[in-house]
């Protein structure tokens, strides 16, 4: 039988509430570390330290007095390169040891290369290092620039004319942790992220998921992530074996990894970016009960040293359902100070749980992501749930204006899941 003893979780960032919750489940105990006064992981948890996740001597000294022997974080990228430093001082399993599959997971350049080598569809792309008239002379546009290592839409610029990207490349560049950005073939069209189970080396899908943005708001924010089928069957058959190729060929071996797609203008799947570690919409604890496939559980397993078999991945793609999990990502429309209101009602309600890191008196920038409520049902109901949110959640700044982009579109979110129930015989 598994021994679970102490879970030192880095951050509390988007998922990481779901971790305590679980591993709390599976009798652990666990400590949160970050610089935050409060926030509901550190609530959660049974002992908090507040020493920064980039303090990694720090840390390690902390870990080897409390007898830590599971180190995890949310969504973020940052504390994930801290997990992998940790756990290698402290000689702790961890999900994804190799250092060569991580770069290719950080690294926009390197999982692109990958693609060219298995033969994945990815969007044409360009070479940048000089800015000179002959790398500028090949261009097409309109392309996306973006930092090779830097997720969450920092960075990313849509550029129609040269003027624009060579200002793109240069903030891009800025931002970029390596110095290297990606200039590729801007691609129109609707988004999923496609998440993975790992074992022994081998993927299976996990969960396929619509992302929806409200309409007359950058297509970036997404506001509404659901599982959702329509879709999936073109994937299955366009893409599935060549990300599997992929995620191989990467070295990716245990845990979770996921794809973002787009279905371009042309009518063909695209591959964006991939990734090893939780999403920031996180859906895993509400699909456990369309599935019964418990994916945190396995996530945690995997980095105390478990080695799960392929015979134990799910199947989910035979699954014949009629409810969704979904992730209402709050995405700010101004910069100022967040003041919240209307959570204990929302909190009430039996198909949602808040995942809301900072719920008042934080600095909040425009586009920035405040956090997300996870809700889980029918599609009526989801819907239904959602006008609830919308009327009773306040999120303002300190000059008393909404900065909440709230997400209105329901026919659309209707229209697309029943035709992906249709596609699946879920429903005639």
């Amino acid at each position: 039988m598994l021994q679970v003893n102490k879970l030192l979780i880095l951050g509390s960032d988007l998922g990481t509430i779901d971790l305590v919750r679980e591993f709390h489940n599976m009798g652990g105990y666990c400590i949160t570390s970050d610089t935050m006064n409060s926030s509901p992981t550190r609530e959660l948890s049974d002992e908090t330290w507040s020493i920064s996740t980039l303090d990694i001597d720090a840390l390690e000294d902390a870990c080897r007095n409390a007898e830590i022997n599971c180190i995890l974080s949310g969504a973020s990228e940052i504390n994930t390169d801290s997990i992998r430093e940790l756990s290698k001082r402290m000689n702790l399993p961890t999900y994804c040891v190799d250092d060569e599959a991580y770069a290719i997971a950080r690294d926009k350049g390197k999982f692109k290369m990958i693609c060219k080598e298995i033969g994945a569809p990815i969007a044409t792309d360009y070479t940048l290092c000089s800015l000179s008239k002959e790398e500028l002379g090949r261009i097409i546009y309109p392309v996306v620039i973006k930092p090779v290592d830097q997720s969450g839409n920092r960075g990313v610029s849509f550029c129609n004319t040269e003027e624009e990207l060579v200002e793109a490349y240069k903030n891009a560049m800025e931002i970029s942790d390596s110095g290297k950005v990606v200039c590729e073939r801007q691609l129109h069209g609707p988004e999923w992220c496609v998440e993975y189970v790992l074992a022994e080396g081998e993927a299976k899908i996990l969960l396929f998921s619509k992302e929806h943005h409200q309409p007359g708001e950058e297509p970036c924010l997404y506001s509404i992530i659901n599982t959702s089928s329509h879709y999936l069957k073109k994937y299955i058959d366009e893409c599935d074996e060549k990300v599997r190729q992929v995620f191989k060929k990467a070295g990716f071996r245990e845990g979770i990894a996921w794809v973002e797609i787009m279905l371009d203008e042309d009518g063909c799947f695209y591959l964006l970016e991939c990734g090893h570690r939780l999403t920031s919409e996180a859906l895993y604890a509400f699909y456990e009960k369309i599935t019964g496939f418990n994916s945190i559980r396995w996530l945690i397993e995997a980095s105390l040293g478990v080695r799960h078999s392929v015979e134990q991945l799910p199947d989910i793609c035979s699954l014949k359902n009629t409810k969704s999990s979904v992730a209402y990502s709050l995405f700010s429309k101004h910069d100022g100070i967040l003041k919240v209101g209307g959570l204990e009602e929302i909190e009430k309600l039996p198909n949602v749980t808040l995942d809301i890191p900072r719920r008042g008196g934080n600095q909040i920038n425009k586009r920035g992501m405040m956090g997300a409520i996870k809700l889980y049902g029918t599609c009526d109901e989801i819907i239904e749930t959602l006008k609830f949110i919308n009327k009773t959640l306040i999120m303002e700044n300190e000059y008393g204006e909404d900065i909440l982009i709230r997400f209105t579109d329901y026919d659309a979110f209707r229209t697309d899941f029943n035709l992906g129930l249709k596609e699946m015989g879920s429903i005639e």
